[in-house]
């Protein structure tokens, strides 16, 4: 098994944002660092984009049937 580094998490954000879903690409509950890494990829993802909607609605939106992830980025803070 290989280890999932930062920047594969940060992958994993960005092509969230952009509409993929599958569970490998979603971070762990439990570790802190991954999601930090997923959050800034799925946030770096956002500023690239042009439109209209806020960073939260896409978050929000992306993590549709993910209560528990939102909720610990949500706690984490900015």
């Amino acid at each position: 098994m290989t280890e999932t580094t930062a920047l594969d998490w940060f992958d994993a954000g960005s092509r969230v944002l952009e509409g993929a879903r599958t569970p490998d690409l979603f971070p762990p509950l439990d570790d802190a660092h991954a999601q930090r890494a997923w959050l800034a990829g799925f946030a770096g993802a956002w500023a690239e984009r042009s439109g209209d909607e806020a960073a939260e609605d896409a978050l929000v939106a992306a993590l549709e049937g993910r209560p528990a992830l939102l909720r610990r980025l949500r706690e984490r803070g900015p």
